[in-house]
């Protein structure tokens, strides 16, 4: 038997963490304060996140289809120190129901409730278990 080991170059590089700090304070935020996820805006916690929304391939030809849709959101909370990430996606949201079919319209409330959901729960579990 013939160990093989192959020493790869390093791909991509390391985010400066006043980069990163940057990211999620002012870009990813304004997301959800100024853009197109701000239907995951939640009162009590800070949301950070980004919305995004793609064609679906064409599954016998070449190319991408024209009206169907993938619709994603990821966003996490709270900003400041994130306890929770999560990644919606939709594949072909339902367009017949006129509400639209972007990620901001259509994933970001989906997370925004998901995140909400599991930070009260875990700041009730874990206030619990400190008394």
């Amino acid at each position: 038997i013939t160990e093989l080991k192959r020493h790869l170059p390093p791909v991509g590089y390391v985010v400066k963490p006043e980069v990163a700090d940057w990211i999620v304070s002012d870009a990813l935020v304004g997301v959800i304060n100024e853009g197109t996820g701000k239907r995951a805006k939640l009162d009590k916690w800070q949301v950070f996140g980004k919305t995004g929304t793609a064609n679906i391939a064409k599954s016998n030809e070449r190319g991408y289809s024209d009206s169907d849709y993938v619709a994603s959101f990821i966003a996490g909370a709270p900003a400041e120190d994130p306890g929770v990430v999560v990644l919606v996606s939709i594949r072909k949201p339902n367009k017949k129901l006129g509400k639209g079919y972007t990620g901001g319209v259509v994933a970001s409330p989906v997370a925004g409730k998901i995140i909400e959901k599991t930070l009260n729960y875990l700041e009730n579990r874990f206030a619990r278990a400190h008394f």
